[in-house]
Formats: C-alpha cells, sequence, structure tokens
C-alpha cells in the first residue's frame, strides 16, 4: 500500500526559507519528532494518523506538500496527502521504479533534488501534483519490521530549498515511525476487520439456521457471501442428476445459465492463484466470455456427499477470501441437506396422502386435482402403477442352497429399492414414489418412445435384482384418469404378489403376465363354489399320500380331455392317467363326463393360489422365527 501526506505551508519558527541554527534545528526536530509520537500514539486509525504526519512534515521542513506512498499490487498508491492534495488520496498511482519516489523504493536510500526537478531523469512528471511548479523534490523508503520496502515520503518545494542531510535524517527518523505506525495500525484495521467478517458471518449462520426452504436460503447465501468476499459475482449449483449442476441463485441475479457439467468442475479445488489459462477457462464455463476476475469454486458438502458448488468471481483472492468461502460452503452444505430432507419428508407425506386418496377411489374433486397439481403430476395422462416388496425365494434344492451359500450375500431389499428409485427419477423425471418401510409404490408416467416394463425391467436388473431376490416388482395395466387408478394399485399389487408366487421367482410381473389367475382373483374372496370344496378333498388326499392330483386335473382340462396329449404333457402312460382320473373322481366326488368344465377350471386355480399363499406364508414365519 502506498500513501502520501501534504502539510499547510505554515511554520512553527519563521516563515518558508527562514534561516535557521544548527542547534535550533536539532531542537525544532526533535519537538515534531516527540509530536510525531504523540500523533501515532493518539489514534489506531490509519488515515489519521498519516493526515496528522503529513502536517507536522509539512511545518518541519517547510515544505510546500508532503505525500506518503505504500506499495499495493507491485504499484505505489498515494495515501495521504497535504491537504490542497487530499482529494487525490487513494487515487494517484506510480509504477514501481519510475519517478523519484519509485526510484528511491527500488534503491532502497533516500535521494533530493534541490531545482530543476523535472528536467532530472529519475522525476516522473504527474500533472496533478503541479511538480512543474515545485521542482525541489526530497524522498526517503519506508521500510517495514521485515526489511522490506512498504512505501515512501516525499516533499515538493519551491526551487531552490536546501535539502540537506539533515533533513534527510529528519524524514528516515520519521519514515521508520511511520512504519510502525502503519504496521500497528494495520494490525488494529486487521483485528478490526476480522471482528467485523465474524460478525458477518455469525449473522450469515443465523440467517442460514433460520431459512424454512431452500427458496429462502439460497438466494440470502449468495448476496451475502458476494458481500463478504468483496466479489462481483456469487452463484450457488445444486446437483439435479449425478452429472449435472443447475444455477440455483445468482447475485446479481442471471436467467438462462446453461447446466454445468459435474465431471469438469467438481474435483476443480479452490485455490487463491489458478493458472491464468485454468482461471480464465474456469471463468468463461460459469459466466461466459468476457468474465473479468478471478473465480473461487467451494464444493458443497453434507458428510461424503456432494450436493453442489458455492461460485464467486472476485478481482483478487486472498487467503481470507479463499477461507471465507470455504466456511460459508461448508455451513450451507450442512444447512442445504438439512433443508432437501425436510422437503423430502413434506413430499413424502405429501404423496403418502395423494396415493391413498388414489387407492381407495377418492373422487375425483377440486381438492384432489389441487393434490396433483401439487406434486406436478396429470391425472390425465397415461401412468403405470408400480408396487414393489421383499421377495425371499422358496427354498431351494439342497444342491442350489449350498451352491446359494458359496455365493456373494445377498443385497438388502432397501439397498436395490433405492438404486431402482434414483434410476426410475432419472429416466422418468415426473414419476412419483412412496417409500414405506416394507414396500415401495410408483406412478410411473408412460412414454411414448420406449414400452414401460421392459424399462423397468431393465432398471431392476441394473440395480441388483435378479431372480433369487430381493424385491419383486408388480406393474399394473395403463390408468388414465383419477377413477382408473384406485383398481390400477391393485393390480400391482396382485401382479407382485401372484406372479412371484406362479413363477417361485423374484422379477418384474405385469398383471398381463398373471392370464387366468387375474380373473381369479377379483373373485377369490367372495366366491366360494361346491367345486372348491370338492378339489380341497384332493389337495388333503395329495398331503396324506404325496400323490400330484390337482395337477393332473388341471392338465386334462387345459388340454378338453384329449387322453393322449394330457399323458404325453404329464410324462406318463395313458392307462396310468385314466387310473388317477378315476381316483380324482372318486375321491373329490366328481363326474368329468358332466362337469362344467369351465368352472372346475377356474376353481383349480382359486384353489392352487390359495395353496401357494398358505406355503409361502408358512415358510416367510419360519425363516423369520416366528412359531412353528
Amino acid at each position: 500500500m502506498n500513501l502520501h501526506v501534504e502539510r499547510s505551508s505554515r511554520s512553527r519558527e519563521g516563515g518558508v526559507g527562514a534561516p535557521r541554527a544548527g542547534s535550533r534545528r536539532v531542537q525544532a526536530d526533535s519537538a515534531y519528532l516527540y509530536e510525531i509520537i504523540e500523533t501515532i500514539s493518539s489514534s489506531p486509525d490509519l488515515i489519521t494518523i498519516l493526515r496528522g504526519i503529513v502536517r507536522l512534515v509539512t511545518e518541519a521542513t517547510q515544505c510546500h506538500a508532503c505525500f506518503i506512498y505504500f506499495m499495493r499490487d507491485g504499484q505505489l498508491v498515494l495515501r495521504a496527502a497535504s491537504a490542497m492534495y487530499a482529494h487525490l488520496e487513494d487515487k494517484i498511482t506510480l509504477p514501481a521504479g519510475k519517478g523519484l519516489t519509485g526510484w528511491v523504493v527500488s534503491k532502497r536510500k533516500a535521494a533530493f533534488i534541490r531545482d530543476e526537478a523535472i528536467e532530472d531523469p529519475r522525476v516522473l512528471y504527474v500533472p496533478e501534483l503541479e511538480e512543474d511548479e515545485y521542482q525541489s523534490l526530497a524522498s526517503v523508503p519506508i521500510f517495514g519490521r521485515s526489511g522490506d520496502v512498504i512505501g515512501a515520503m516525499t516533499l515538493h518545494a519551491e526551487a531552490p530549498h536546501e535539502f540537506n542531510r539533515a533533513d534527510l535524517d529528519f524524514l528516515e527518523h520519521t519514515a521508520s515511525l511511520v512504519a510502525g505506525a502503519v504496521e500497528n495500525a494495520q494490525l488494529y484495521e486487521r483485528a478490526t476487520e476480522e471482528v467485523v467478517l465474524l460478525k458477518q458471518l455469525s449473522d450469515l449462520s443465523r440467517q442460514i439456521t433460520a431459512a424454512a426452504t431452500l427458496a429462502d436460503l439460497l438466494p440470502v447465501v449468495v448476496e451475502r457471501t458476494r458481500a463478504l468476499v468483496r466479489g462481483h459475482r456469487c452463484e450457488l449449483y445444486l446437483f439435479d442428476s449425478p452429472t449435472r449442476l443447475v444455477l440455483q441463485a445468482a447475485s446479481p441475479e442471471r436467467a438462462g445459465a446453461r447446466p454445468l457439467d459435474a465431471q469438469q468442475l467438481w474435483f476443480r479445488t479452490v485455490e487463491s492463484s489458478l493458472p491464468e489459462g485454468e482461471a480464465r477457462a474456469l471463468a468463461q464455463a460459469l459466466w461466459g466470455e468476457g468474465a473479468a476476475g478471478q473465480p473461487l469454486v467451494a464444493p458443497l458438502v453434507a458428510g461424503d456427499e456432494g450436493l453442489g458448488l458455492l461460485c464467486a468471481l472476485v478481482e483478487r483472492a486472498s487467503p481470507e477470501i479463499v477461507s471465507v468461502l470455504m466456511a460459508v460452503a461448508a455451513h450451507v452444505g450442512v444447512a442445504v441437506k438439512r433443508l432437501q430432507l425436510i422437503e423430502s419428508l413434506k413430499e413424502k407425506n405429501l404423496v403418502k396422502d395423494f396415493f391413498e386418496a388414489l387407492s381407495h377411489g377418492r373422487p375425483d374433486t377440486e381438492e384432489l386435482r389441487a393434490e396433483a397439481a401439487r406434486l406436478r403430476c396429470d391425472l390425465s395422462a397415461r401412468h403405470v402403477v408400480l408396487h414393489a416388496v421383499p421377495h425371499t425365494a422358496t427354498r431351494p434344492p439342497e444342491r442350489e442352497r449350498a451352491a446359494a451359500a458359496r455365493a456373494a450375500p445377498a443385497q438388502d431389499w432397501s439397498v436395490v429399492a433405492g438404486r431402482m428409485e434414483a434410476r426410475l427419477r432419472a429416466e422418468l423425471p415426473a414419476a412419483l414414489f412412496d417409500r414405506r418401510e416394507r414396500s415401495l409404490r410408483a406412478l410411473l408416467r408412460v412414454l411414448p418412445t420406449s414400452e414401460l416394463p421392459a424399462l423397468v425391467r431393465k432398471v431392476y436388473a441394473q440395480s441388483g435384482g435378479t431372480e433369487a431376490g430381493p424385491l419383486a416388482v408388480g406393474l399394473s395395466n395403463i390408468c388414465q384418469g383419477a377413477p382408473a387408478f384406485a383398481r390400477g394399485f391393485e393390480e400391482a399389487a396382485s401382479a407382485v404378489q401372484i406372479g412371484a408366487l406362479l413363477r417361485g421367482t423374484a422379477g418384474v410381473f405385469t398383471y398381463e403376465d398373471l392370464g387366468p389367475y387375474r380373473y381369479v382373483l377379483s373373485a377369490e374372496s367372495g366366491v366360494r363354489d361346491r367345486y372348491q370344496a370338492q378339489l380341497e378333498r384332493l389337495v388333503e388326499y395329495e398331503r396324506r399320500r404325496g400323490t400330484e392330483l390337482l395337477g393332473t386335473l388341471e392338465a386334462y382340462l387345459e388340454r378338453q380331455g384329449n387322453m393322449v396329449r394330457t399323458a404325453k404333457e404329464l410324462f406318463m402312460h395313458p392307462n396310468t392317467l385314466r387310473q388317477r382320473l378315476a381316483r380324482i373322481e372318486r375321491v373329490a366326488d366328481l363326474d368329468l363326463d358332466h362337469e362344467d368344465w369351465l368352472s372346475l377350471a377356474m376353481a383349480i386355480k382359486a384353489v392352487k393360489l390359495r395353496m401357494m399363499r398358505i406355503t409361502a406364508d408358512g415358510e416367510r414365519r419360519e425363516a423369520h422365527g416366528d412359531g412353528d
């Protein structure tokens, strides 16, 4: 930093140019030095100290003006000046090494010019300082405690002016006092700035903590952070997919910002000084052509999860600015995650109530349409209901059980369900999900360009689902309009339950995959005909004797009573088939030549379905130790 000081032309003893005896001069210089020391001790404010020193030096040396410069970014900047030049403070800059002041700084030694300063090659003419009128110059370097030159003090006087060794000694003593005052004042300023910064950070922290939504939080963060880092811009991006960052808030506001490729920016560290080419490329990626300044990027992280980026464009990135940006980003990352969880819970509750309303067939009212609009769900569009539940395969044979024990441990169903949900969200942005402790339900918008069951099966496999589990998925027929969804939820639940029972494995099952069992399901609980009671006698006979009779009867009816085809399908001799059919008629009290074969076939499906459910429930209780 540089500072420049001017004094009045008034002299304490005599007018300008009045002669002074040596002893009188020494006493006067000492008196002024004492006053300078008192001035330094009187205030921690640097500009007040410098202006006081300028005034005293001007009086002591009987010069026209005094200027104090400090080094800043490789240039000498005027920080304090005599009264008539005070309006130029912080506006006049001199290149390092140029002019008498620059020469003194670069050579690290004092110098003076008695007259015709404008002709001296060391002088750089500055019109604002009227150097053509005051051509006697003197300048001394100001050394910091480290020994580095931190600035210079320069005097202007009417020519000829008898600058001598005593004048330079006085100036050098004053410069050494100025150096101490500067460093003490800078420490004070830095401490004051740190207190102000801490207060600002504390205020921002309270605002971050008090924010109830992301919409409340993010604009405050970018506005306050921009002020804290004294930046040209501050912007905040959040992930909307694993590879894409979207602008959520900007100061100043910016519309039409393109999403960022997270793979290019996410791993870039916050640095106080990027190489020029990288800094320019980063600024261009964030703000386009013509972005002037130095870009900084701080990651928003909560735990091990990356949430987004806090970006700033600053004039000059100091370590303090980097620290501030990192501190804000750390706090904001936690706040964003908290609010995302809160908003997720709110959305989950909304989705849960919405799904309950649809699944229970609530009338298509204004309230239901308002809920759908809040969740951005168009009930007039074509949807498929998805229902997923944990699945444990039925007990395998001994050889398969041994192979499974050697294989990798089974994944938790919730892990696979979570992966599947994330992938389906990416593929179907309009999808809604309702996650429960033991199930996952969803409304999937039908795409005109792809077959939805095929997409779900692909995602199921990518998420770790296999025939062995740990997840089974059911899909309804297409639903359109609010009244259709109640049936859709029933179809998806039936598809996942019955599909897994029929196949004996996990997987993705559509309602259409159930075949004739679809017709059994609707009447299963309400219809108990005589055929089911008769067929249950066969089930009991099979349980006692170990003979497969129900399956034999089902195969015979499916082939419309053709003995040859049925025997071939069952790998038995036709005579053996005739014997079994006779036993079936006797045990179940049936006369196959006169029975209603369609009703009998449907009754077989209902009994088989009931048997599969009983068997599955028993194995599930046994697996979980729920009883004998």
